[in-house]
């Protein structure tokens, strides 16, 4: 039976916009934008604390996990601190992602195979404390599976490279999306996905077996601007079928 998509809307470029004059605003106000987006239907809030500190502030993660209305998802890199601000805030989820300083933003999906030995620990610990994680990976067969090994709840698939494609291309990333969310289920892993989704990708994206979750930013911000958060977070939500 197909179930309902559940969206998360990651709120990072509103943040973005707050710090581009160096934080010395209080607007936006990511608080706002939380409760704007939960109205408009989201029904879970993403950020992503980077090394950085280019939008998420560690007071902004202070603040929604005490706050948000709806489950708290954190994306951070697999770093000694950033398990330590996990640890203390508490998140519902963790979704662990690749980190590169110069990017503008993630480039690719994680690769657990690789950093197995130096995940595998923080995996437990934050699951030892009910923290349910997640892997941002590429949909390939290898990550799902290093995926479930290490003991993650669920893989979020990389939708990003998918989006740009065109063509035979893009059929054949379409492919690779589906097998993995297809193996990923057979594992008993929950399928997520997300990265440059917008209203016309998600539409398509409905179509991915064994989806239950998205996560979805920059798009909902660009939208805003014209239709306000609220009303793109709910256009959106109409979308996910």
């Amino acid at each position: 039976m197909k179930h309902k998509i559940r969206l998360g809307v990651n709120i990072d470029h509103v943040a973005t916009l707050r710090q581009v004059r160096g934080g010395t605003t209080p607007y936006p106000n990511l608080v706002d934008a939380v409760k704007a987006s939960v109205k408009g239907g989201a029904e879970q809030i993403t950020i992503h604390l980077r090394e950085d500190r280019r939008h998420i502030q560690l007071e902004d993660l202070k603040v929604l996990s005490k706050v948000c209305p709806v489950p708290l998802n954190l994306e951070m890199a697999a770093t000694a601190q950033m398990v330590k601000f996990a640890k203390k805030y508490r998140p519902d989820w963790v979704c662990f992602v690749p980190e590169k300083r110069a990017e503008l933003t993630t480039e690719g999906g994680l690769d657990v195979k690789k950093g197995f030995k130096k995940m595998a620990p923080m995996v437990e610990k934050l699951g030892r404390i009910g923290i349910e994680i997640s892997m941002f990976i590429e949909p390939s067969i290898e990550q799902v599976e290093a995926s479930y090994e290490i003991g993650a709840d669920a893989v979020e698939l990389h939708t990003g490279k998918w989006v740009l494609l065109t063509g035979a291309k893009k059929e054949k990333e379409w492919k690779r999306l589906v097998d993995a969310a297809v193996w990923a289920n057979y594992l008993g892993l929950n399928v997520h996905a997300g990265h440059g989704l917008d209203y016309h990708h998600s539409k398509l994206i409905n179509k991915l077996p064994f989806l239950q979750e998205v996560n979805i930013g920059h798009s909902l911000i660009c939208y805003a601007l014209e239709d306000g958060l609220q009303e793109s977070v709910r256009k959106m939500r109409k979308i996910l079928k």
